[in-house]
């Protein structure tokens, strides 16, 4: 079984006659995973470039080659392309029978909320009994199976084989992240989404795109994908993300606190236990699905943050635009158990611990906001700097920082570039460590300073009291704090207990 070459040529446009009438059983564009009979396509990377590679995918048994130039005579085909991303994403949704088409895909972009916002539309999903899969920053889940995620957006030859695998199994709906690299690099070309939904666009990955208009024409370019007939539904509250209302082709729904949102967000409370929010449908809102409300939906969630009820609501939106009945929705998110480094609270004897991704400025503001509803004697905070992303950003972080640390008076900044625990794309650079710190330094702040993770956390272990509050902040960095903190502890010979917050005083006492 396989597809034949020329078949495939056809697609790029080639002429089919003059290629070999053999069979491709798979395409990659990664050389070592290249099997006999594959079609090996050479991308440019940021890092290598995939043409360097063609010997070595020739070796391993590739039965043509696709690329952008052809720099010696190959004993195998080689069909030239002017841009062999957009290659591979034609080639493997072709090679995999566009397997989007026949499911309801819900592609979720935005600068922050996409991993917590899709995992809870899967959750209500598959608690409604809708068969759906998972693609994201944390896993790749299918029915009974869960794989480590690379990407938040895997490789279109990636993405198109899990959609494929996903549609075998019997699935019906796909939840999954998009990245703005992912749009830029292709990885998601010729796929087709049932629904869009953008969180909000705040700074970041200025490391990987021009400017930060180019960073929104990417989410821009996500939205325009939408069919007429398909539905987007946007955060009204985020300025970056009304920006991108204009001239959207597909239906737009809009939701958060505004009263003029087709989902407003009301009656916010929060506490140590969680948030609560009433969800309001004031009048009906047509989706190309179903029509939503009117309806008012209480809602509880087991996690903490404000932010966390724009998140529930947009995936409560995209639920009932499915279908869902509201009663269900309202019971999943109320199990809702969160997401891995999202916010996660758990306790070190009597002390409480929040675990958080924390690696832009919104990020950060988020974390400081939930962490004014919790009771707490002192607060310490131990924070990994972003590596590889550029000074501006480590710049605005360390403003983040410096000004709730005057409002919170943190009893402890203690910082690291946790050298021993990222890898050399996440090193932070002496060009990024120089502006974090004398953007501290410029607002009057100073931190106790450790090159080493497990050091920076030994650190805040021998300042912490009974009831007092630890945060651990950033992103690559502080992957394994939770771990290293873990035993750190059990060498005091205490247990780490999930569980809520310390019994203490309200914070700012």
């Amino acid at each position: 079984m396989g597809v034949p070459l020329p078949e495939l040529a056809a697609l790029l446009r080639h002429d089919p006659s003059k290629v070999p009438s053999l069979f491709i059983h798979g395409i990659t564009c990664d050389s070592r995973l290249v099997k006999p009979g594959y079609l090996f396509v050479a991308i440019r990377g940021t890092r290598f470039d995939g043409h360097a590679f063609i010997d070595e995918a020739c070796t391993r048994g590739a039965a043509a080659v696709v690329a952008e130039k052809q720099e010696k005579v190959l004993l195998v085909p080689c069909l030239i392309v002017p841009d062999s991303r957009l290659a591979l994403a034609e080639l493997a949704a072709h090679f995999y029978g566009h397997p989007s088409r026949f499911l309801e895909v819900v592609g979720v972009t935005g600068t922050n909320g996409k991993t917590t916002t899709a995992c809870m539309i899967e959750h209500i999903l598959r608690a409604a009994g809708h068969p759906t899969g998972l693609i994201g920053t944390v896993s790749v889940k299918y029915r009974s199976t869960v794989l480590p995620a690379n990407l938040t957006t895997p490789g279109a030859d990636e993405l198109q084989a899990h959609l494929a695998a996903m549609r075998a199994e019997g699935l019906r709906s796909v939840v999954m992240e998009v990245s703005s690299q992912g749009v830029k690099t292709g990885r998601i070309h010729k796929l087709h989404f049932s629904f869009g939904l953008l969180t909000n666009i705040t700074l970041d990955h200025l490391d990987t795109h021009a400017s930060f208009q180019e960073y929104m024409a990417m989410k821009k370019r996500f939205l325009d994908m939408l069919a007429p007939d398909r539905t987007v539904f946007v955060n009204c509250d985020d300025l970056g993300a009304r920006t991108l209302l204009r001239n959207l082709t597909a239906r737009v729904v809009t939701y958060g606190h505004n009263p003029q949102s087709d989902l407003q967000i009301a009656d916010l409370a929060t506490d140590p236990c969680g948030t609560c929010f009433t969800l309001f449908v004031r009048r009906p809102v047509h989706t190309h699905k179903f029509t939503i409300g009117p309806l008012t939906l209480p809602i509880d969630l087991r996690i903490l943050g404000a932010h966390n009820a724009a998140n529930a609501a947009a995936a409560a939106g995209v639920a009932l635009a499915m279908g869902v009945e509201p009663k269900c929705i309202a019971k999943a998110l109320a199990t809702f158990p969160g997401v891995e480094r999202r916010l996660e609270v758990y306790r070190l004897g009597k002390v409480t611990v929040i675990d958080d991704t924390a690696l832009n400025p919104a990020s950060l503001e988020a974390i400081f906001a939930a962490v004014t509803h919790l009771p707490y004697r002192r607060l310490l905070v131990v924070y990994a700097l972003r590596g590889r992303r550029g000074p501006a950003v480590n710049r605005i972080n360390a403003l983040v920082i410096a000004q709730w640390a005057q409002r919170l008076s943190f009893n402890a900044l203690i910082t690291t570039n946790a050298v021993y625990h990222v890898g050399s794309n996440d090193t932070v650079t002496p060009e990024e460590e120089a502006a974090f710190f004398a953007t501290l330094r410029a607002c009057g702040l100073t931190s106790l300073h450790f090159p080493d993770l497990k050091e920076a956390l030994a650190a805040a272990l021998n300042r912490i009291r009974p009831g007092d509050l630890l945060l651990l902040l950033g992103a690559q960095g502080m992957d394994a704090g939770r771990m290293l903190l873990q035993e750190l502890w059990n060498e005091c010979q205490v247990d780490l207990f999930p569980g809520t917050p310390a019994e203490a005083v309200p914070a700012g006492t």
